[in-house]
């Protein structure tokens, strides 16, 4: 164990902030609550920043370890709003009671300006708000799962698979939209 590698847990022990640890396996996520040249003991979170276990991991494993990065930052935002990122999800009025299809969700979604996640059929996905919408086209306004705008883009109405109206990730860019420059500081508490 290196000293830069020390240095590094010792900070985000000291902050208690959440750090990834790369392995020759998984990633783990979590807040170091000790290390030893010997062994790291991590309290683990998921990538929604939920708690799961304490959990050990021999520091001869370790290969990487990420602190205050925006990926970081970004599940440590999670944890601390979950009454947001994990509300019910809101469904559009009269989902119920109407015959939907992609188009139709696609223009409530535009008349409301709800944030959406669209996967497409070649498996791509994009978070964004329907700014324009024909018969054959959409046009959206993309954003970054970190809230950041990520321009425009076109699409085939017919290349949609699946429509997310209000998902975790959706619920969070919605809040990091209201909350600008929220991933650029340290959590508060």
């Amino acid at each position: 164990m290196g000293a830069l590698l020390t240095d590094m847990l010792e900070r985000a022990q000291r902050s208690r902030r959440v750090v990834a640890i790369q392995t020759g396996g998984p990633m783990f996520l979590g807040y170091v609550l000790s290390h030893n040249p010997e062994l790291l003991v991590l309290r683990t979170l998921t990538r929604q920043g939920l708690p799961t276990s304490v959990q050990t991991i021999s520091m001869a494993a370790v290969t990487q370890v990420h602190f205050d990065d925006r990926y970081v930052r970004l599940i440590e935002f999670k944890e601390h709003n979950p009454e947001v990122v994990y509300a019910l999800p809101a469904a559009p009025d009269g989902l119920a009671d109407a015959y939907l299809t992609i188009p139709a969700l696609l223009e409530r979604a535009r008349q409301a300006r709800q944030l959406l996640q669209l996967e497409t059929h070649s498996e791509t996905s994009f978070y964004g708000y329907v700014a324009r919408l024909t018969e054959e086209e959409l046009l959206l306004e993309v954003y970054t799962q970190f809230g950041e705008a990520d321009g425009h883009s076109v699409m085939d109405v017919d290349s949609i698979r699946s429509v997310m109206w209000s998902n975790e990730d959706t619920r969070t860019i919605e809040l990091l939209l209201r909350q600008p420059g929220a991933l650029s500081q340290p959590p508060a508490g």
